[in-house]
């Protein structure tokens, strides 16, 4: 994978087993030729894991922050912390503790925020009904909001929607972008807790800054074909695309393996290799500022 970053895979160690941690992550991007990763995790910032990291030359890995309870929340004082460390770019709105995602477990039977299967049947989570559900447009959480948009656009980080509601995306995108955010990703929109449609992201991505994520993990993981997916680069345009692997789960492929073999798959279904080199390497690249 010639030169491609990933602006999405998971890294430990973490409650959830991960494929590896951040210094086995920069050999393998190394490895397979990336230019680099972000790294995420559910529970904290990954920020300190890539300064290590870069400490041990690997320059190829960069730090994320998501705003679940693990870390309070839509927390401005985290995000600061978090910035202290270094090497942050991406900050996500809230996945496993936002309240799209939280009634989505709920109805599928979950009864855990972190379902057992995610750690080997091991029961590490919260029962759902005791997760306090963060939503981004109570009336409650709009200043905490404001102020960790105003400290992203400050410090020219990128946001990340996370698995909020569709609703919910469409508050926080034009308020994100009047407070100065020029960074925007719509976290894999098409996603069960968002199910954005393709007019809605052709409207968010009209905006200066926002890009619709394609994700390769959600077609073994949650059974999107190759042709959906796409269907929606196509539709929405390589040019406010990425494509990323939100890979990381044991067993599966390193960031560089995955990110080959979703380009392999949307060439087979027409799109241009110049188009796959946009979505993986210039675009990207444009957001993390190098």
């Amino acid at each position: 994978m010639n030169g491609g970053y990933d602006l999405h895979f998971h890294v430990g160690p973490e409650v959830i087993p991960r494929r590896c941690d951040a210094l086995r992550a920069g050999e393998e991007l190394r490895r397979d030729g990336m230019s680099g990763a972000v790294l995420k995790s559910h529970y904290f910032s990954t920020a300190p894991f890539a300064q290590m990291a870069r400490e041990q030359g690997f320059d190829n890995v960069y730090g994320a922050l998501v705003l679940n309870h693990y870390v309070g929340g839509l927390n401005p004082f985290a995000l600061r912390g978090s910035l202290r460390m270094g090497m942050l770019k991406i900050v996500w709105m809230p996945t496993v503790h936002a309240a799209a995602h939280l009634a989505v477990r709920k109805a599928d039977g979950e009864q855990y925020d972190i379902p057992p299967e995610w750690t080997g049947g091991i029961i590490t989570g919260t029962p759902v009904d005791q997760v306090p559900p963060i939503s981004i447009t109570a009336r409650d959480v709009q200043e905490p909001l404001k102020e960790l948009l105003r400290i992203i656009a400050d410090q020219d980080l990128i946001l990340a929607t996370g698995h909020i509601s569709r609703d919910e995306v469409f508050h926080l995108v034009p308020l994100a972008h009047s407070l100065g955010v020029t960074k925007i990703i719509l976290t894999h929109p098409s996603y069960e807790t968002t199910r954005l449609s393709l007019d809605d992201i052709r409207a968010l991505t009209a905006l200066d800054g926002v890009y619709a994520e394609q994700s390769y993990a959600l077609m073994p993981i949650d059974g999107q074909t190759p042709d959906q997916v796409a269907g929606y680069i196509r539709g929405v345009g390589a040019e406010h695309t990425i494509m990323t692997t939100d890979l990381g789960q044991l067993g599966r492929q390193s960031s560089g393996e995955g990110l080959a073999l979703f380009r392999s798959l949307m060439e087979a279904e027409g799109i241009t290799p110049a188009e796959l080199d946009l979505m993986t390497i210039r675009n990207p690249a444009r957001l993390l500022g190098v």
